[in-house]
Parts: C-alpha cells; structure tokens; sequence
C-alpha cells in the first residue's frame, strides 16, 4: 500500500484520466457489445455481405416453403388417390352390369342326307346381372329368337320366340354373407386409410424438421453473436492492459494472458460463423430451395426470434393423445383389422361349396303354320335320303308368324319354365384352403404383436419428450439466472482488478465464465423449443398445434366420383385380434454343428 503512495505523481494523473475510458469494459460485461466492425472476425454475417443483402425470413414462411417444395410429399401425395382408386375398383365388383347380345347364323346342308336343309337364325339377348352382398346374384334375361328352316319335309319353317327369365345363385357354405363380400372392399378401405396416415406422418416429419432447422439457424447466430460479444470484451480487456503496462501500473506478462484470450475468441467466432453457414444450407435443405435460386448465396436472417412459451405438459394425457393421433399406430391398426377380416374370409373358403340355384321364366311362341305339308314314304336305309314322298294339303290356309304373336304368347302365360337345382363341391384334402387360413392367422398374430411394439415404442417417446420438456424448461431458468450472476460476477471482479485487488487471470476466467454461460443460455433456449416441437411430433398433433391442415387434393384427383363408403376408426382399440396364443421366446440358444437352433420356450402370457 506504501509502495502505491510513493508511485510518481504524473502516473496517478495518467490513470485518472484513462479511468473513465476503461470502464467501458465494465459495462461490457452486463450488456452485449456492439458488432465488431467489417474487417474484425465475425464481422461480416450480420450485415449485408458481399453476395448481397440478407434474406430474412419467417418462421411460417420456412415451413410453407418446406410443405410446398419438399419431394417426398409431392411423391406421398399419390398414394392415397392411387389407394383410393382401388377402393372404386374393389366396389365395383359389387356393380350391376347390362349385357348385351346380338346373333346371326346361316347354316347350308346340301347333303341328300341331311334332315335340315337350310336354317337361318337371329338371336337378340339383354341380361341385367346384379351381385348381392349375401354373396349370390341375380340376373333377368329378356331374349327374342327367331328361326326360318328348311327340311326334308316341310319346304319352309319359321318360328318367333321371346321369354324372360329370372334366375339366382346363392352360395350356402363357401362365400356365403356380406362380409365374405366385402372382404376386399374392407381391405382397399383399409389400405386408403394406411396411405392417408402415412401422407399425414410425411407431413408431420416434414414440419417438424423445418421448424427444427430453422430454430437451429436462431441458436447459430446468437451463439455468433454471444461470440463476438465475448470477442469484443476480450479486445478491449488487451487494450486496457495495454495501456497499464504502458503507464507502468501492470506487468508485461498481463498483456501475454489478455492477446492469449482474444485469440481463443476469435477462434469461436470462426467456429461461429462456419455453424452459421451450415445451419443455413440445412434449412436451405430442407425447404428444397432451387439451385438457380439466390438465396444460396445470400445470408438467411431469421425474423422470429427464439420465444420462451412456458408448458407443462401432463405425462397421462400425452400418452393418450399419442395413443390417439399417432399416425403409425393408426397404420397398424388399420393393418390388424385388413388381417382380421382376412382371417374370417380364409376361413370362411375352407367351406365346402354348396350353392342354390333357381330359374323361373316365361316364353311366348309365334310359328308360321304351312297349307301343305310333305310326307316321306320310302327312305334309303343307310343314308336316310327320300326315295318318294308325297305332299299333302293340311285344310287350312297359309299363317305368317311374327314377334307379334309370340308376345302375345307371353303375355298369355301359358308357356311356364322354371328349374331349381343344388350343386355341392367337396375339395379333397382341401390343403390349399388350410394353408392360406394358417398363413392368415400367422399374420394376423404378427399384427397384434407388431401394434402391440409400436404402443410401447409411443409411451416411451412421449414420455421422454415430456421429460425433455420439463428439463429443458428448467434448464432455461437456470441458464438465465446463471448469465445474471455471471456479469454481476464480472463487474465485480472488472472493479477489483482496476483497483488493483484482482489480476487479469480472475478477469479473463470471469470472461470465460460469462460467455459459456450464455453459451449453455443459448442452447437451452433452442433445446426447449426444439423440444415442443417433438412432443407435439411425436404425439401426432403437430399440425393442430400449428393450426394447419391436410393439403387439398382435387388438383391432383382424375376421377369424377368417391369411394362409396367412408374411412373406417382407426383410433380404436382392437380387442378382436387379442388372440389366445401366447408368444413363445426360446429359453437359450445353442450351436448345433454350424447352426444356430433355440431349445426350449418361455410363456410370455399372462
């Protein structure tokens, strides 16, 4: 204390006078620095750049730009309209259909041994086919035949016939009832609903990485920007021993301890920059920018800043709305009951065949009546050619028959046809319908199993991203109060030091303190957002949480009409599938020569 006293009095007059200068580094300390200037490193990632000026951009404008550009939706997108088509498709099976037949024949006989000489016909046909969803159908023919021909009698024979006739098959064991009907039906719907959530999981994916990239741009430049504020304080920390050692109050070695600082920070403020850039091509990426496009070569500078929406998020009801809104388990739902309904039509085929028929018709005649008629008295034996005939007068007169007469016929009635029969097919060994049952229940149990892994893949997930909510949250609070008692820790010690009690070793550990304390600041802040944004993921509620919904695809859709029917539930809970089988995990495993086979089972069933 002596030895200051005794200091020469124009030093003490050097010192009063750079005090008021020196304190800047002081205020440093508790508030950021100004940007370094162009030529400082870091200096130039704020502002405009030689590549031109920044692109600023808003966090909605970063996920349209990724919804909109982003190649694996574009491609997604197909699926549930080709999924849809196949739903028209398999309902079309159950469409009624209009037949319609039109023949005409000639057939020449000049054989002397032929009976019918000549004969011409025209046959007019209209069927209406119509499937039933008990997995019969009916069909009502309307048929109008006409026939002139020419025999060894009779020079000339015409005939009109109409009839309706009405006919049913229905299958009493083998696809027998609606839903062996609508088996694959309930399989396109199904697949429609798998296309429709995996569209949605593309979607999902797709928000999230955007928002992520682009709050990974935000941490970039604040830790950027926390670096070059560290940078700065470490430069006019140099500069102010500079001027010490110069007025003789500091010994040269303070100045060694001051560039050595300055030089790690300007090594951050390098790392810095580079993390800038690269979290700038990543959401680059992402929103799938075009390569002629300038924004590759402009800076992109985020015009929302990292909020700090407090949440706490309840574990039991995310469990539950992820059980609910998960796309992949509304996928395997939909794949369990497809297997379901599977098993019940495979089962359903190892039937015998047994199937009802029954026809019940009209039909009206109309036939031209010859005046004479010719008769054959000998025939030769061997070819049956007429030796001698004779032709007589039949007493009435010569009657032309028409369609006319023949409706009239049928309107009559008097011509009734009916016919009921039952066929039964009996498949021997029947091998093929057992092992397509077998294989469909294998895979119906692979389904519950597989539902079953993804449940507790989801409980798993959203727990830890509740959990990482809760931490982050925490870790924001703590990192804020930690920079606030970093600079007062500063100031203090920037006090101490211009006053002689302190040395720049405590100055410049205070300064590394400060700055990684932002640092962790930063990366709570960006963690914590990052997080909600895989809760929100991995629940499946991103899109409601963001107010956004499924793009529209009329644009896209070529088909003037809809599946008939509406999507079914995915969201709930099978308990159809729960089969009695248990699984069985192999005790231990063991080398049998080269091979390795399991001895044993354990039950894994309750």
């Amino acid at each position: 204390m002596t030895r200051r006293v005794a200091r020469p009095t124009m030093a003490l007059v050097m010192l009063a006078t750079l005090l008021p200068s020196l304190a800047a580094p002081g205020a440093l300390a508790q508030e950021p620095p100004a940007t370094p200037p162009p030529g400082a490193p870091g200096g130039t990632v704020d502002q405009e750049t030689a590549s031109g000026p920044a692109y600023v951009l808003s966090l909605e404008d970063a996920t349209r730009a990724a919804l909109e550009n982003n190649l694996d939706i574009v491609v997604r997108a197909y699926d549930p309209l080709r999924s849809e088509a196949q739903v028209i498709v398999a309902e079309a099976n159950l469409d009624p259909l209009l037949n319609g037949t039109a023949t005409s024949s000639n057939t020449q006989r000049p054989s002397p041994s032929a009976f019918v000489r000549s004969s011409r016909t025209h046959d007019f046909l209209t069927s209406f086919v119509d499937p039933l969803l008990t997995g019969g159908r009916y069909q009502v023919d309307l048929e109008a035949f006409d026939n002139t021909a020419e025999t060894i009698f009779n020079p000339s024979t015409k005939e009109f016939d109409t009839s309706w006739k009405v006919s049913i098959t229905q299958p009493l064991l083998r696809n027998l009832g609606p839903r062996t009907a609508r088996t694959f039906i309930v399989a396109a719907r199904n697949t429609l609903g798998i296309s429709q959530s995996r569209f949605r999981q593309t979607v999902i994916d797709t928000l999230s990485a955007a928002e992520k990239a682009y709050w990974d741009l935000n941490f970039a430049l604040m830790n950027l920007k926390t670096s070059q504020a560290a940078l700065q304080l470490a430069l006019d920390f140099l500069e102010q021993n500079r001027i010490k050692v110069r007025v003789g109050t500091l010994a040269p070695i303070e100045i060694t301890q001051a560039e050595a600082q300055v030089a790690d920070r300007e090594e951050a403020v390098i790392v810095a920059e580079n993390l800038v850039r690269t979290a700038e091509d990543s959401l680059r990426r992402v929103m799938n920018v075009p390569q002629d496009s300038p924004v590759w070569s402009q800076p992109i500078e985020p015009s929302d800043p990292l909020p700090l929406v407090e949440q706490s998020p309840d574990m039991e009801e995310s469990v539950s709305s992820a059980q609910q809104h998960r796309p992949d388990l509304e996928q395997a739902r939909l794949d369990l009951k497809t297997r379901e309904n599977d098993l019940a039509f495979r089962r359903n085929q190892k039937r015998w065949g047994l199937d009802l028929k029954g026809e019940y018709g009209k039909i009206g005649i109309g036939q031209e009546v010859p005046d004479v008629l010719v008769v054959c008295n000998v025939t030769e034996p061997d070819t049956g050619f007429c030796l001698d005939s004779t032709t007589t007068p039949t007493g009435g007169t010569l009657v032309h028959g028409s369609y006319g007469d023949s409706l009239d016929d049928l309107r009559r009635g008097a011509n009734l046809d009916w016919r009921v029969s039952l066929t039964l097919g009996i498949p021997i060994g029947n091998r093929q319908a057992m092992a397509n049952y077998t294989d469909s229940q294998y895979a119906l149990t692979q389904a519950q199993r597989n539902l079953e892994a993804l449940e507790l893949s989801a409980r798993v997930q959203v727990r830890d991203a509740v959990r990482a909510v809760q931490t982050t949250l925490k870790r924001v609070k703590s990192a804020q109060v930690n920079v606030r008692l970093q600079r007062e820790k500063l100031s203090a010690e920037q006090k101490k030091f211009e006053n002689g009690m302190s040395t720049s070793f405590q100055v410049l550990q205070f300064q590394t303190d400060l700055f990684q304390a932002q640092s962790r600041e930063n990366l709570a802040l960006v963690d914590y957002n990052k997080a909600q944004v895989e809760l929100e993921r991995v629940q499946g509620t991103l899109l409601d949480a963001r107010n956004m919904a499924m793009p529209d695809q009329d644009s896209r859709r070529k088909m003037p009409f809809h599946p008939k029917g509406g999507l079914p539930d995915a969201t709930a809970v099978v308990s159809e599938a729960r089969l009695s089988e248990s699984v069985r995990l192999p005790r231990d495993f063991m080398f049998d020569g080269r091979r390795l086979v399991a001895r044993g089972g354990q039950s894994l069933a309750p």
